[in-house]
């Protein structure tokens, strides 16, 4: 319970960036037959009496209490599977289940289920909508349901992903409890010695910047781990770099490829990562960890929020807004380009609201190579210039050649191209604790050799 507490302190002071429809507490492998929704309750009212700070730092709705509370329901009190034999046997039910049935039915767009412990609650869900509707509104409901689980935690995940094999589904696969194996573990990973930062996730770090005010002291200390469910949150987060349709685009939650192509159940990916000694690190963790200065010093930066209402007389950082080539907003901005041309992106009109202007960003053009599929054995090679006159506004692009980006698939009469990602990473460094944003750029690659 001690890192879901922080997780959960964590997702409060960054609720303004979702829009929260239940919270169910629920069992696991390490709590076979206990759940705890009243221990949530507390942490809300204590979030609930730094609201009204949180609330004058943003546009978004940070919300009450009295929307919270009612809506954290309990998932059935019993371990995994033994779930589904009960409603086998006639059972109900939880009034986790039904919540989560209802915000389905309740929204046109898609449910992101966060699941930091078992999926019982989920597979009972699954189960009632396939028992009581027809195939069409099963697969209706189905297609609106995203979940991202730490790990298998009960026996009832690999039930799902068996029964339901068209519900979008991202887990770290690996033997049971074997967690080591597992992208998550990137949160908070203090190893390989030299890669990650160890100093952002101690407890004399955690004590300095994050148990403080009436929130902070909900969060406890370190004891196993920190916050090994909070990928599933950061995966979600509006930021420019996350795309929660994509999950092997990567960001803040790490980053995810389809098990099998085509296929809707997704696992773990490596990157390639320069760690703190100037090294090169490659796995699946390092897909997380290598953002761990930014949603780290994110929630340090929203901790000070909670203290003191936005004004004259406060210091605390807010997030830039990032813009490139007129593109706003954290959609990535999408672009179809011929190979060996360049192009050239600009990042004018990027505001910074605590010095109303450019005042105080930094700006960094990341070439996010892992991402790139590549239909042979090579990916082409792109090169990123960022000229010295533009303060790092401005950034141009070199194209590989035709032949370097393109492949034609034998008898099948058409090219396949590769796609580029790159993205502006702008941090507000004006304040005492930076915050940053992105923007992403996906280049696609045209199959044709001539304008």
């Amino acid at each position: 319970m001690f890192d879901d507490s922080m997780s959960f302190v964590r997702l409060l002071a960054h609720s303004d960036m979702f829009s929260i429809e239940g919270v169910v507490a629920v069992t696991s492998w390490w709590l076979n037959s206990t759940t705890a929704p009243e221990a949530l309750k507390t942490i809300v009212n204590k979030y609930e009496t730094v609201r009204p700070n949180l609330q004058t730092h943003t546009d978004g709705e940070f919300p009450p209490a009295s929307y919270l509370i009612p809506r954290i329901k309990s998932g059935p009190k019993t371990y995994g599977l033994f779930a589904i034999d009960a409603l086998e046997a006639g059972g109900q039910i939880s009034d986790g289940a039904k919540l989560l049935i209802d915000a389905v039915d309740s929204s046109q767009s898609r449910l992101y289920v966060q699941a930091w412990g078992g999926v019982n609650t989920l597979a009972e869900a699954l189960w009632h909508v396939r028992k009581t509707r027809n195939a069409q509104d099963l697969t209706e409901f189905v297609s609106r349901v995203s979940v991202y689980t730490i790990s298998d935690q009960d026996n009832s995940g690999q039930w799902i992903r068996t029964e339901f094999p068209n519900l979008r589904y991202i887990v770290s696969v690996h033997g049971w409890n074997q967690y080591n194996q597992a992208s998550w573990l990137g949160i908070a990973s203090t190893s390989p010695e030299g890669g990650p930062d160890p100093s952002l996730v101690s407890n004399e770090w955690l004590a300095e910047m994050i148990q403080i005010g009436p929130l902070g002291e909900e969060y406890p200390d370190v004891v196993y781990t920190m916050e090994g469910d909070t990928p599933t949150m950061l995966f979600n987060m509006q930021n420019g770099l996350n795309v929660p349709e994509h999950p092997e685009y990567g960001g803040w939650g790490g980053r995810y490829t389809p098990v099998t192509m085509g296929g809707q159940v997704f696992s773990n990916a490596a990157d390639s990562v320069v760690g703190m000694d100037g090294n090169t690190y490659s796995s699946s963790q390092a897909t997380i960890w290598r953002w761990r200065e930014a949603y780290q010093n994110e929630f340090a930066a929203r901790m000070q929020w909670t203290l003191r209402a936005r004004g004259n007389a406060s210091d605390s950082t807010h997030p830039p807004l990032v813009v490139v080539n007129g593109s706003c907003g954290v959609a990535p901005y999408e672009v179809e380009a011929q190979p060996g041309t360049s192009l050239t992106f600009d990042a004018a009109g990027t505001w910074n609201q605590d010095t109303k202007g450019t005042k105080g960003l930094e700006y960094s053009w990341i070439q996010y190579k892992d991402v790139t599929f590549s239909p042979s054995n090579k990916v082409g090679v792109w090169n990123v210039t960022v000229p010295d006159d533009s303060g790092g506004l401005r950034a141009i692009v070199d194209l590989p050649s035709f032949e370097e980006s393109c492949i034609e698939v034998l008898n099948a009469g058409y090219r396949v191209c590769q796609v580029y990602h790159l993205v502006l990473e702008v941090k507000n460094i004006a304040g005492d604790i930076p915050m940053t944003r992105y923007k992403r750029i996906v280049i696609k690659m045209k199959s044709s050799s001539t304008s």
